[in-house]
Formats: structure tokens, sequence, C-alpha cells
């Protein structure tokens, strides 16, 4: 049977002279075939190379519908030995089974053991596997094999690699002899790791070696006589992969996690940290998973630190507790607990720049109840204060919040009630109850056009309260009404917007306060405080936060609103605000030593944004008080923001808060081609004439993998001396990641910055 093209059909269950007697037939190469084009691409056809993430679909031939059981055979020739029960084919033989492909010159078919030979180069395509090599032997039936002298590729991965030889155990377990393995697509060789041995177990996502060799650009850097390393994304017990940095504080850092794959709903990580010049500590961290709730526990101990501050307890250490649970319907529950063994531990071991300047660790427990007219919190509350010269905020040992709201008739009047109890603690200042209970009634009337919103309230207020002074009372009370008034107009015209039609918006806005006068000096001060003043303070109730103070006011607030909306899309282009209000009475109630309020008006605040096109946006805001004789400015940030389709970023602020604050802070992420790119922060205090901190860092990120380094500078206090660190992160896309993890803390520490 040669010159021919021939088609066979061998079914595995009858004799082997039978079904190539009977189906023997001339026919053109099967459509269906993988082996289309160039046969050089016929391993890598249809691999995303450069995607790294969960596994996509299998990639490789699909399995059968029909026929299952069948070979089908093409072949240009075949020679049939009957008494042998064997056939050879040659000439561009194609065998397909099930979901498996085959392709070379020459292959054997043994009817016993259903096994096909072949000693001529051969490609064999699975949905898991893809292998070529020099020869090999396929056990039909049992879907297992093996070969020698093997390139192979793992397309759901994808990675690839070359092996002595490899064994097919099944469909989804390879072992492969003195193998290579990489994620780098062919042509590419930035990493790869070599193995004695290496094991892929595609139903559990692992691989597994011995005797493993890591080399990067050609240069071996780290040897593992075990390593276990994921093919996806799945959760598998194993070390991950180590970080390492070097700070003045810590000096050479380094952290090996090992990690616990529990369960499926329940893991745990555990991080043994050296720090040269502070000793050994080790941290934890658990995590589980239920339907109904889930919740993280952290914990980490410093035995001996060789380096801390004489008023450092010897054993140091943390410990965290976060929980979420949905016990019903509409019911949350939310719990935050924190705990350092001292007031410098964040300093010393934290990990940002924002964690060293906490002053308070919250630590809370939450019971929410949201339905459609009740909203219910019940809460405990308490704080570890960790800053010197800070005094420690009240506990609220519990609180207990109820609020409602309901329509008393359709489209009109409807009552509100906030009723709230809390019992503050305190060890050192006084302490008690306080009882606050504020009934409402509004009308809110609301149409295209504009809206109109009265509202009127009361307020009662009770304490109950130990360790007062003797010539105040330990029971005093307060009784207040409030009204007021709400209205807006909008107004929108067409317009051209630097060339494109944009739809802008005028809307002006009064409201009206009034809130009667009562003295509340001989009230207890436990969580109010003034609030900070901006475009939305404007329309407040009250000018203090917490229940301990409410302001009495007889003020209209005039504000002003436009907006810039892009026709096509209803992108908001430009977004400004200005507003301030008009008192038609001094402001007698105040916070402990500060004097009533007399200027006849507040300050001025506006805040604008714009999209001003190209990928650059701009905010600002300000406050301005007219009443100065110099018109100062109180408050004012300032910043122009660009982010680009190929991960550029920068970001200029400047913050000025009177008396306290004064600096402008860089960032930016300059990508220099399409792998090399620059990042960088500066934050600058011109109070202080001091940066106070600063990081320079470069990235280089191929196809499958990325290196980054960055040196980073800062102060927790303007008096103490700088403390410089060193990080370095190499990301072997597909196989893991070493050293510090650069890549979240840029994504916290730059706007707009995209590691992916």
């Amino acid at each position: 049977m040669s010159g021919n093209r021939t088609f066979l059909l061998l079914a595995l269950s009858g004799s082997l002279l039978s079904p190539l007697t009977g189906h023997a037939e001339t026919t053109a190469h099967d459509p269906d075939s993988p082996f289309v084009g160039d046969p050089s691409d016929w391993l890598d056809a249809g691999i995303a190379w450069c995607r790294f993430g969960p596994p996509s679909p299998e990639t490789g031939p699909a399995a059968e519908e029909e026929g299952e059981g069948n070979i089908l055979v093409t072949a240009d020739g075949a020679i049939l030995d009957q008494s042998e029960e064997t056939a050879l084919f040659s000439g561009d033989v194609e065998i397909n089974y099930q979901d498996a492909w085959i392709r070379a010159q020459e292959i054997k078919y043994f009817r016993s053991g259903e096994t096909i030979e072949t000693d001529q180069p051969f490609v064999l395509l699975q949905p898991r596997l893809r292998v070529s090599g020099s020869r090999a032997r396929i056990h039909l039936g049992a879907e297992k094999g093996s070969a020698e002298s093997v390139e192979y590729r793992l397309p759901s991965a994808p990675a690839r690699g070359h092996a002595a030889t490899v064994e097919i155990v099944d469909p989804e377990h390879f072992f492969f002899e003195q193998p290579s393995y990489t994620g780098c697509p062919p042509g590419n060789n930035g990493w790869e790791l070599t193995a004695s041995d290496l094991s892929i177990d595609t139903q559990e996502g692992v691989g597994t070696a011995h005797d493993a060799k890591l080399s990067f650009k050609g240069v071996p850097f780290l040897y593992l006589p075990y390593a276990t390393f994921p093919i996806d994304d799945r959760r598998k017990s194993g070390f991950l992969p180590p970080s390492f940095g070097q700070s003045g504080s810590t000096g050479f850092d380094l952290s090996v996690p090992y990690y616990f794959n529990i369960a499926p709903n329940m893991d745990a990580t555990l991080t043994p940290r050296i720090m040269t010049k502070r000793g050994l500590l080790l941290g934890g961290e658990f995590r589980y998973l239920q339907p109904w709730h889930q919740g993280t526990v952290r914990a980490e101990i410093l035995p001996d630190d060789r380096n801390r501050q004489l008023d450092d307890p010897d054993i140091r250490g943390a410990f965290s507790l976060q929980g979420r649970a949905e016990p019903g319907e509409a019911w949350l529950f939310d719990t935050d607990i924190n705990y350092v063994s001292d007031d410098n531990y964040l300093s010393d071991l934290g990990a940002t720049m924002a964690m060293t300047s906490q002053k308070h660790l919250e630590r809370y427990a939450d019971l929410r109840y949201t339905g459609e007219k009740w909203r219910l919190l019940g809460r405990v509350q308490n704080f570890q204060t960790i800053a010197e010269e800070t005094e420690k905020p009240h506990s609220r040992m519990p609180q207990l919040l109820a609020e409602f709201d309901t329509p008393l008739t359709p489209g009109g009047l409807s009552l509100g009630l906030r009723s709230e109890y809390v019992y503050f603690h305190h060890d050192d200042l006084e302490r008690g109850h306080r009882l606050d209970i504020q009934p409402s009634l509004a009308l809110p009337m609301e149409r295209e056009w504009g809206f109109l919103t009265p509202r009127i309230s009361g307020r009662y207020t009770t304490y109950d309260l130990d360790q007062r002074d003797a010539s105040l009372p330990d029971d005093p009370d307060r009784l207040l009404g409030s009204f007021s008034l709400d209205g807006g107009l909008f107004f929108e015209r067409r317009m051209n917007w630097f060339g494109n039609d944009a739809l802008q918006t005028l809307e002006p806005r009064l409201f009206y306060l009034y809130t009667s006068r009562e003295d509340q000096s001989d009230l207890p001060l436990f969580d109010s405080a003034d609030t900070t003043f901006t475009f939305d303070s404007l329309f407040r109730e009250n000018r203090f936060s917490g229940s301990d103070r409410v302001g009495d006011a007889n003020q209209l607030t005039t504000a002003l609103s436009s907006r810039i909306l892009d026709s096509g899309s209803s992108r908001e282009l430009l977004n400004a605000s200005v507003g301030q209000i008009f008192y038609f009475e001094d402001r007698e109630v105040q916070l402990p030593g500060i004097p009533t309020g007399t200027e006849d008006s507040s300050s001025i605040v506006a805040e604008v944004y714009a999209a001003l096109g190209g990928g650059w946006s701009t905010r600002a805001a300000i406050q301005w008080n007219p009443h100065d004789s110099t018109s100062r400015t109180e408050r004012s940030a300032v910043s122009l923001n660009y982010r680009d389709e190929d991960k550029g970023a920068f970001n200029l602020a400047y913050r000025y808060l009177e008396d306290e604050l004064e600096d402008t802070e860089l960032s930016m992420h300059v990508p220099v081609n399409d792998s090399l790119g620059l990042m960088g922060l500066w934050n600058y205090s011109l109070l202080r004439n001091q940066t106070m901190g600063a990081f320079a860092g470069i990235e280089y990120n191929s196809c499958c993998w990325t290196v980054r380094a960055m040196v980073r500078r800062f102060v927790t206090d303007g008096e103490e001396d700088p403390d410089i660190d060193f990080f370095v992160q190499l990301e072997l896309k597909g196989l893991t990641s070493l050293g510090s993890r650069l890549d979240d803390r840029l994504k916290r520490e730059i706007r707009g910055y995209d590691s992916d």
C-alpha cells in the first residue's frame, strides 16, 4: 500500500487483520490533524507565552467525541504481519487515539499490549504535554509511555524544557530525567532550572525537582537539593520565595517563609526573619475562610533584639487579628485587634513609611445590621498609644447606635431617629455613660431642575460620670433644637470643550442652618474635635465630630458648582466648586481654649478637578481666610498627575496646613522603553527644610523575568538621623520571586504604578 495516502481505523477490541483489511482506503490527509504549518511550530502552536497567572483552557488536541477506543492512522504505506500481529506504517505517519496525536516517518504498531514504537524523530501532542524526541514507546490503551532525547512543552503553565528521557505515567503525571525547566519562550533562556530529575503533576499543579540548580542569564546562583514549585495558581505547602534587603537599623534582612496548605479553606505561613543587627524574628500568619465568616491571625516575636533601645523590652513582638462574619441576612460582624510590645516596634521593624507614622493602634469589634429602615451598630473599641506625648483616646465599652428613617407619606414627609449609648473608659481621665437621642422630620422635594429639603430635629444628651472634678456636675445634660433648609438648582448647556461636544452644568446651592445655643462647658470631651474644613463641611449640621459638642448656628451656606461632561461618554472633564458660610450670630460653643467665633463669615473653600487630556489630570483645594489682614491661606493642596497606557506615572503634590505642615512630594515611574523603567519618590518638608522620605529605583521587565532595585531614605522624626535601606527583587515569572516585594510597595507609594 504505497503511492497514495492510506486511512486506517483500528478497533482495539478486535483482531489486527480484520480492521486493516476491512477499513483500508485511499484518503486525503485528516483535516482535523494538528500537524499543519511549519513542523518547527507544532510544539508551540497556540501556547500563550508571556502569560502567567491562572491556567488557561487546555491548549492542544481535542478529545474525540465519537469512536472512543479506536485508533485513526494515516500513512503513505503499511506492511502487515498477521503472524506477529504487527503493522509497520511509513511515510508521514499520523496516529490519533482519543486526545493524543503522534507523528513520525515510521511507526510500528503491536496488537499485543496495544503499543506503538518509533525509532524515528517524532512529535507527540497531548492536552497537558507536548513532546518531540528521537524515539518513543507509547501504550495507547493505558495512555502511558516513554521517550528519549526530548524537547517538551507544558501548554497550560506555560513552560518548556528538554530532558534525556520522559516517562508518561498517565495523562496528568510526567517524570523527566536530567531535565531543564523554564517559563521563557523559545529562544529566550532568561532563567532556567536544571535538575537530576523532575516530576510534573498537572492534576495538583506541582513540580518537584531533585538536585536543582537555578540559573539567571546563564549564571547559576541557587542550589536546592529538593525543590517544589507551582505550575499554576493553585496553593500548595512548601517554601515561598525568600525576601531580603539591607537597612541601617536591621542590617542584612532575610525572610524565608514556609507555607502550609492545611485545607482548601485554611492555610498558614511560618516566616523566620534573620536580621544581622537584631537577631532572629519568628513570624506567622493563619487564615481561614468559612461560608459565613473569615479571618486572619498574625503574630511575630523577637526574643532578643541586639539593637534595641534602652526603654525597649527584652522580648519584642506584635499581634493582630482581623475577622469578618455574616451571621444572618443584613448582619455583619467585623473585628480588628492590633498589639505591639513597645512604642518603637513599628518604626524599628515596620514595613512601610506610612506604618512608622502611626500614633494609635486601634482594636475594635463591630456588629452591624443594615435593613431597609433600621441601621444598628454594637461596638467595643480600645486603643494602644505608641507615640510619646500623645494622649490615649477613650475606649468605648460598649457603643450602641440605632438609626431609623421611614417615609410617613408617599413621596413626602419622612421620620428619622438617631440614638446612641456609649460607656467611655479611661484609666487616668474622667469616664462615664452618655446617652444621645436625635429625632427628626424631613420633607425632601426633588425635581429634574432642582431640590429643596426642609428638616427639623431635636437632640437630647445626658451623662452619668465618674472621676470628675468636684466643681462639675456628675450628670450634666443638654437639650437642643435644629432646623435646616437645603436647596439647589441645576442648569445645563451644550458647549464645545477644546473641539469636543460637552455638557456644562451650573449648580448653585443654599443651605440654611439654625441650632439653638446652650452652654456646654460642663460637658466632658470624650470624642469631639474640630473637623477638617472642606467643601463638604459647608453642609454639615455640626461643625464638631462626635456628640459631646454641638455647635450653635444661625448661618447660611452659599455654594456654586460646575461640571463639564463629555457628551459621548459622560466622563467628567471638569468639576469645580466654591463656597462660604455667612454667620448671623457669634459661635459661642467652642472646644476648651478656643475663643468665641465672631467673624461674620467662614473661610472660603474651593476645590477643582480637571482632566487635561493625554493622561494628565489635576486636583486642587484651598481654604482661604478673608478676615486676616494679610488674607492668608489656611490650608491648601494641589496635585498634578499623569498616567499612560505604557505604565508611565507622574505625580507632583504640594500640601500646606498653617503652622503644622508644608511639604512637597514628587513620585514617578518612567518607562525608558518597553523593558526598562525608572521610579522614584521625594517627600520634602519645607517647614523642617529636610527630606522626610525618598527612594530611587530601577526596573527591568522582560517576557519571563523582572528585576527591581530600590534605595530608600526616610526619617520618622525631624531630629533623628535618616535610615537608609536597600531592596532588590528578582521575579522569575512562572516560577518564583526572590527578594523584597517591591511591586507591592511601589503600588502603595506611587499613584498610578502598575507592575502587571
